[in-house]
């Protein structure tokens, strides 16, 4: 009865399909499976009948409980067949196919290795003619195939391979069964190919897929899919054997494939996916136009046969399509190609979800569009999205081998949009991107000399803009030539790689002169020229490069073969580059250069047209806040000036000024090529005096003094900023004279201050006070705060640091430097968000004379500047309520200035003033030196400091002097002027301390600084004394008994228990820092030295070693007030660099002492302990007597006064030994 209706739901479900009459069939077959007991023979027919129903249930609802049921019950089924029943192989057949259903739903291998185990045991126990015999075997071959991919046994692929030609053995109807066969024959030994190379597998699966293509009639269903395979391993085999007759041969077949496949199919993308892939083989190897556009095309067909966003394989799709279209921009330069590549690129992007595995490669491939359009036509909102993209590639990237593609094509987007805009963060950002790159590569990566070929670009590329040796030397050059050792001259690459070196050997010829340089670049680039491959878009690459290298060579050798090379070449380079190309106005202003320099040597006005028409276009394709912009602009300047030499009106020299100040004003660009056009500026207006105006001159100097702070930028290491502020003093001095011959005094005073100490003016603004930045805006405060403190310290290290990474290439490794470099980067930025705020807009600015005026009020006498320049020389004094007045000085020239500057230190030199030491009358000279010293002095009374004094109504009086702090320029820094006089005559003439007190000052500010938060108590504070009687670690320097004198008498003057002394082996470098702020007073007796090579290491020679000038700028201090530097050279500066008062009194000011008795030149060791002992007493006296009205620390009037006492004991015409001690600060 149950059979019956078993079979009446089964008819009616066969014949309507009704889904209860299924659950019918189901619940009847269940309760006949519950009611037969186990030893009926007839169980395990129902339960196969249960498990067929539950199978049809399965493939309707995919219920896995379905699944396992049918497991179970086909399971039962098998255990209840008598071994020998001739049902027994199609059950475990059965059985195995539904654990291999299970496997494909839960992935548990275990159910993968109950099927082979199943299989296995079916197809033993079948006879070659069993019905199930051949399926069985594929089954088996199928699960051995599976297993394979999961385990990778190369046993299991050579048993699938086995049972698949077992199993097409057993086929009898050749053209029915046999090509299905094939086909999976092949394609199990096409894997085998791939994963163990054995040809002789990719030939037997070429000739099955042959087979099974020939068999198969024209309407077969599947014949498309076979045709492919059959191409795909045809591809695979010309990729490996390189037979072109494999490679047209597969076209072949997926062009018939896509033949038969009607255009609804599924497959249809598929197959013409795949015959664009095949085309692009040949495209690469004949490079055809015809099969580019074939490309295009079929590819296009793909996509739009994938209509549905929600199609998986659509992005990969759009991706292809985006890969053809950019090949095609590429080779034909059409721009419609890249827009399209970029918009169905975007489209791919917008379809991957970010956790799918080629979101990360279509934002690369995106990005790398967008550059290309951006390189293109230059429109910013496409470098800001490529750089967008390349990020996201980087983030979506998880893992680590990934990442160094996806580094360098963002270091790349970093250096471009730096080129561009001119940020250096995003100089600075382009290498570490790119350092990661190759960091995170395995060393067989075959991009890795790619890597480091744009490495060590951006090295050249942050020479040329920040002027670092080492960056164009040790690291551009070093990698550069790396990469061209390392490629085979067949890698496509290597063209570019040589005309890359080929720049940056160019750059330091120019840099460096050596001629080896320049003929090596020519060679390399001439080299890449002949080598280069086809496209309109590389060759006037190329072209330019060498043309720029060859106007160099013209320059340096006057061949003019080279320069008429070069011409051609750059001439040719602008035709090819279309006009909105991005570096079109590059390659304008290098032909411009070249031709305004054949007429420099010809004279032809053709080329001086030709140039200055280059230019000016040059200069018009340029937008505004172009980082080369300055450059094309000077260029311009340059050409026109040729023609204003040669006409000489003021309509030309009016548009060379016009130039020249565009170019002076930008805000960006290398600020050296902004310098040079301003001070071309200066000197154009003086040379065509009746063109030029005051207004014209006066706003060329305004914008050197505004750039100065850039040459000597806090990014650089002390030693390189006091090295570009060598440049500068003239420059400076010539504006403060071009000030006050236009009688702009207060402009005057600002211009010398933010010309002077530039170095120690970054330092002091790193320590400048918070406070009001705090209340309104904490944030900002605390991460300047942060970072200024960094930048104290990082300035002062070695600038090549150690290596943090273990590369054998050190270009590889972040160093100190680098480091430096970022924290001025950013204390950069945040001084640019804080001064976005109102009342913040000059936030650490120099600062104007109006800021300055309020603590000026404090002083006690007027600020005296003088500024020498060979134009004219003058002194400023600046009173305390803020008025000025201009002192011509007409006596004094440049050309006196320094000889008088020159005779005195060889002089000093010739008395042996270079280390304190016992001064025995040898030492002072012959007979008639010291009258030398007098002459000089007299001359600096007479041309110097009497017309100020008269100017200044003073004279000589009995009771409390005036006071005077001197501020000098150029030579006159290192001159006492202090001790200025008329000596050596019958009659005692003037000398300057009998009407002032004498101070110094490196700067306004400097002094000012002093001034702020000064609070002096009239009481002795606590004193740190050190001496150095011998100096085990310099044993060149003799030995200063004189310090154990002076120590005694100081043990006297100062009281305890508020003095703190360390003699010898207590005087240690690290124990003066740690204690140095807990000492207000600090006296320091030993050897000091100026170094002339780095004024950074200027230093007190200590017991274990010296304290350095660049170990006490590293220090910060604010309890301290004065200072006395009893040793030698500590006043005295580098005679290269007298502006920037690079000694160790300044030193002391910056570390935030109040005042500093210092040395000009060596002291005596006798003679130090007598002014000590004076200087003390008489400042103690003062502090004692309430400071008398004096406004600083008293330190001033207690050297005057301790000078006479020195003079009275070794007489006043021993210069040597009592005009050193000066006073700085207050």
């Amino acid at each position: 009865m149950l059979q019956t209706l078993g079979l009446v739901l089964q008819s009616r479900f066969d014949h309507m399909g009704e889904f209860d009459d299924l659950e019918g069939i189901i619940s009847v077959q269940r309760l006949a499976v519950t009611l037969i007991r186990d030893d009926d023979l007839e169980k395990p027919t129902w339960l196969s009948e249960l498990s067929e129903s539950l199978q049809t249930r399965f493939d309707r609802l995919q219920n896995l409980d379905d699944l396992d049921n049918i497991i179970s019950d086909r399971r039962l089924a098998v255990n209840l067949t008598p071994e020998g029943h001739t049902e027994k192989p199609t059950r475990l057949s059965n059985l195995g196919l539904s654990m291999w259903h299970r496997f494909e739903h839960r992935g548990e291998f275990k159910d993968l290795e109950s099927a082979i185990a199943l299989w296995r045991q079916a197809v033993e126990l079948m006879s070659s003619d069993h019905p199930v015999k051949i399926m069985g075997l594929r089954y088996l071959a199928m699960s051995l195939k599976s297993r394979f991919d999961r385990a990778g046994e190369a046993d299991d692929l050579a048993n699938a391979v086995l049972n698949q030609r077992l199993a097409l053995s057993l086929v009898r109807d050749k053209h029915l069964e046999e090509p299905a066969s094939l086909i999976t024959l092949g394609g199990l030994l096409h894997t085998r190919f791939e994963r163990f190379g054995d040809l002789h597998d990719l030939h037997d699966a070429i000739s099955a897929q042959r087979l099974a293509v020939s068999l198969a009639n024209e309407d077969h269903p599947e014949k498309p899919t076979w045709l492919n395979a059959l191409g795909h391993s045809l591809h695979m085999r010309f990729e490996r054997l390189d037979q072109f007759d494999d490679l047209e041969a597969a076209i072949a077949m997926y062009r018939r494939a896509v033949e038969l496949t009607p255009d609804e199919h599924a497959d249809k993308p598929v197959w013409l996916s795949s015959v664009g892939a095949c085309v692009q083989s040949r495209f690469a190897r004949l490079g055809k136009l015809d099969d580019l556009e074939f490309i295009v095309s079929v590819l296009q067909l793909a996509v739009k046969f994938t209509p549905n966003d929600d199609d998986p394989n659509k992005p990969e799709r759009l991706r292809n399509l985006g890969s053809a279209y950019r090949t095609h921009f590429e080779r034909v330069g059409e721009l419609k190609s890249l827009d399209a590549a970029i918009s169905v690129e975007r489209h791919a992007v917008d379809l991957l979800t970010d956790s799918h595995d080629c979101k990360p490669i279509a934002l690369n491939e995106l990005g790398r569009n967008l550059m290309t359009r951006f390189e293109r036509v230059g429109g910013i909102e496409d470098l800001e999205g490529a750089i967008s993209m390349h990020r996201l590639a980087v983030k979506h990237t998880s893992e680590d081998s990934s990442k160094p593609p996806r580094y360098n094509e963002l270091g790349h987007a970093l250096m471009i949009r730096f080129e561009h805009i001119g940020e250096l963060s995003d100089l600075e950002a382009a290498i570490a991107m790119h350092r990661l790159a190759l960091e995170f590569a395995p060393d067989n990566d075959t991009s890795k000399p790619s890597w480091l070929n744009s490495l060590g670009t951006a090295f050249r590329i942050r020479f040329e803009r920040l002027g670092e040796l080492d960056d164009l030397e040790k690291s551009a050059i070093s990698l550069q030539r790396l990469v061209v050792k390392l490629a085979p001259d067949s890698h496509p690459n290597k063209p570019l790689w040589l005309t890359n070196l080929g720049d940056s050997l160019r750059t330091r010829f120019e840099h460096s002169g050596n001629l080896d340089d320049l003929q090596d670049a020519i060679i390399m680039q001439r080299l890449s020229l002949d080598t280069m491959p086809d496209g309109p878009l590389q060759k006037p690459f190329w072209l330019n490069s060498l043309g720029h290298t060859l106007t160099v060579s013209f320059k340096r050798l006057g061949k003019l073969d080279d320069l008429e090379s070069a011409i051609s070449m750059q001439r040719l380079s602008v035709e090819l580059t279309p006009l909105d190309h991005l570096y079109k106005p590059v390659r304008l202003k290098n032909l411009g250069d070249s031709l305004a320099m054949r007429f420099e040597h010809l004279g032809d006005l053709d080329d001086l047209e030709g140039a200055i028409s280059a230019h000016g276009l040059a200069v018009d394709l340029m937008p505004e806040g172009h980082p080369d912009r300055p450059a094309g602009l000077n260029s311009l300047a340059t050409a026109l000036r040729h023609r204003l030499e040669r006409e000489g009106n003021k309509f030309n020299f009016d548009a060379v000024i016009k130039y020249l100040m565009a170019a002076a004003i930008q805000s960006l660009g290398a600020p050296s090529s902004r310098l040079t056009s301003a001070a071309e500026c200066v000197k154009l207006s003086s040379r065509y005096g009746d063109f030029s105006s005051a207004e014209t001159i006066l706003l060329a100097h305004s914008c050197i003094v505004n750039i100065l702070p850039e040459i000597v930028w806090l990014g650089h290491s002390v030693a390189r900023r006091y090295r570009e502020s060598e440049k500068l003093g003239e420059l400076v001095n010539a504006a403060v004279a071009a000030a006050i011959s236009s009688q702009i005094l207060p402009r005057a005073v600002e211009w010398l201050e933010a010309g002077r100490s530039l170095v120690w003016a970054q330092i002091l603004s790193l320590r400048a006070p918070l406070n009001i930045l705090r209340e309104q805006h904490p944030g900002l405060a605390a991460s300047l705060e942060e970072v200024s403190l960094e930048l104290q310290h990082s300035g002062h290290i070695s600038p090549s640091g150690k290596p943090l990474g273990a590369f054998t290439l050190p270009e590889l490794n972040d160093t100190s430097s680098d480091r430096h470099r970022r924290l001025a980067i950013k204390h950069e930025r945040i001084l640019s968000d804080v001064r976005h705020y109102p009342g913040f807009e000059d936030f650490l600015r120099p600062p104007k004379l109006t800021n300055l005026m309020p603590s000026l009020k404090q002083s006690d006498g007027p600020v005296v500047f003088i500024n020498v320049h060979s134009s004219s020389c003058d002194a400023l004094s600046l009173f305390p309520d803020g008025s000025i007045i201009s002192i011509p000085l007409p006596k004094l020239t440049y050309k006196v200035a320094h000889s008088m500057r020159s005779n005195w230190m060889r002089q000093l030199q010739l008395c042996h003033t270079r280390v304190r030491a016992v001064m025995t009358p040898a030492m002072i000279g012959p007979l008639g030196q010291p009258s030398l010293f007098g002459r000089i002095l007299a001359l600096l009374w007479d041309r110097v400091i009497h017309p100020i004094l008269q100017a200044l109504h003073l004279k000589p009086v009995i009771e409390r002097l005036p006071h005077i702090t001197w501020c000098p320029t150029g030579p006159l820094t290192q001159l006492p002027l202090h001790a200025a006089g008329m000596y050596g005559s019958s009659q005692r003439g003037p000398r300057v301390y009998d009407f002032v007190v004498s101070s110094y000052t490196t700067s306004l500010s400097a002094l000012l600084h002093c001034r702020q938060g000064f609070d002096p108590q009239p009481y002795q504070p606590n004193v740190l004394v050190i001496t150095q009687p011998e100096s085990p670690s310099w044993a060149r320097l003799p030995g200063l008994p004189g310090t154990r004198d002076e120590s005694a008498r100081l043990s006297k003057v100062l009281s305890r228990p508020a003095y703190t002394a360390l003699e010898h082996e207590q005087a240690t470098v690290p124990r003066t820092l740690s204690i140095l702020n807990k000492h207000p007073w600090v006296h320091l007796a030993c050897h000091g030295f100026q170094d002339s090579a780095d004024p950074t290491q200027s230093a007190f020679a200590l017991y274990d070693g010296p304290l350095t000038l660049s170990a006490l700028m590293g220090t910060t201090a604010n309890k301290v007030e004065l200072a006395f530097l009893s040793a030698c050279q500590t006043a005295v500066g580098d005679e290269k660099i007298p502006e920037e008062s690079a000694h160790l009194a300044a030193g002391m000011l910056a570390v935030g002492f109040r005042g500093v008795i210092a040395t000009m030149w060596s002291i005596g060791d006798a003679e130090a302990p007598i002014i000590v002992e004076a200087y003390y007493k008489k400042l103690l006296d003062i502090r004692r007597s309430g400071f008398n009205g004096q406004a600083g620390t008293g330190a001033a009037y207690a050297l005057h006064e301790a000078a006479s006492v020195l003079r009275q004991h070794v007489g006043e015409d021993d210069f040597v030994k009592w005009a050193p001690f000066v006073h700085y600060g207050i």
